[in-house]
């Protein structure tokens, strides 16, 4: 097995160990000069001359980014933590590209070439923004900034040209793969996985959500149906408050249930979300964030105090649902009170 080989499989193995679920993508075809490197124990030259995917398709429309149909064949569906399975995927197909499912662990920014570098550069000037978790330098020459789950699906940012939000449904290749030109995708050095995901500034989040008119200037007052605005408004409310709920810490996520419970349920009380819905989304985040299988029954306990008293408000929610700018993509040179939680 060749040093690249080995390095693609333990990477696999770390991956799914960490509890985030991958699948094998397709790799790129060497040139012949490459073939040596391959069989042997030197590390793979970079860049190296390419002649396409290994689906061998020559209108391949995503070379060595594609997910390995013959071991995954509904895809991103099928990726797993199973170390086991992951080891036979990659026992049999040693120079499978990874793939890391999204909407999991994290969401992931994807700025693509220097067009994409210089959208998401000129946001952060804009707003004072700095980024910080893991961050990997794409063998295409683009970014991955790894953040906290929204709940999102795959995006494209409104205004943000060539720039992709990669949540629920989603996957990125994970270093060390390698891209179809030859170059690897690679951690930052200090911003691998071992650094917490960063945290989704509220000026790029509004960028996902369904454009929303001007607020309302009364404290408890909805924006007017005649044009839709408040059940954007709602809708808007609905994910952020969930994506707050699934991202947050151990020792903060019972206070932070709570208080999204009341909000989201302030929003029930007037008619602008379903009940129902509300109540599934909020059981999901708690147990994306661990809250629900870890202490199950004060988690429903928060559940019923956060909707009493949300109920018992019908209107906007006391403060504001959009978190305030905290962390961001960098300049880019390089391109009632609810209980207290456990633990």
């Amino acid at each position: 097995m060749s040093r690249l080989s080995w390095q693609l499989r333990d990477a696999a193995l770390g991956y799914a160990s960490r509890g985030i679920p991958i699948l094998p993508l397709h790799h790129p075809l060497p040139h012949h000069r490459d073939l040596q490197a391959l069989n042997g124990d030197q590390q793979l030259p970079s860049p190296v001359v390419r002649t396409g995917c290994s689906c061998r398709d020559p209108g391949c429309g995503q070379p060595a980014k594609h997910p390995l149909g013959s071991l995954v064949p509904h895809g991103v569906k099928d990726a797993t933590t199973n170390r086991a399975r992951v080891l036979a995927w990659w026992t049999r197909h040693p120079q499978a590209n990874i793939g890391l499912a999204t909407g999991h662990t994290f969401d992931v920014l994807d700025v693509d070439g220097p067009t994409g570098a210089q959208a998401i550069g000129q946001l952060a000037a804009a707003h004072g923004l700095a980024s910080s978790g893991p961050l990997v330098r794409t063998g295409g020459g683009g970014w991955h900034f790894y953040l906290t789950p929204t709940g999102l699906g795959n995006i494209h940012p409104r205004d943000l040209e060539q720039v992709d939000w990669r949540g629920r449904g989603g996957y990125v290749v994970a270093p060390p793969s390698r891209h179809a030109s030859g170059y690897p995708y690679r951690w930052l050095a200090g911003r691998a996985l071992d650094t917490p995901p960063g945290q989704v500034p509220s000026v790029l989040l509004q960028r996902l959500q369904p454009r929303q008119l001007q607020r309302p200037t009364g404290p408890d007052q909805l924006p007017t149906a005649t044009d839709g605005s408040g059940e954007r408004y709602a809708r808007a409310a609905l994910a952020q408050e969930l994506a707050r709920v699934a991202a947050a810490p151990v020792g903060e996520r019972n206070r932070q249930l709570w208080e999204s419970t009341r909000n989201l349920y302030n929003l029930v009380a007037t008619g602008a979300l379903d009940h129902r819905e509300v109540h599934q989304g909020l059981l999901a985040a708690a147990e994306r964030c661990g809250l629900l299988a870890e202490e199950p029954r004060q988690t429903r306990r928060t559940l019923a105090s956060g909707r009493q008293v949300g109920l018992a408000h019908p209107g906007r929610p006391a403060y504001p649902t959009s978190p305030e700018p905290t962390h961001a993509p960098p300049s880019l040179r390089t391109v009632g009170e609810p209980a207290t939680e456990r633990g």
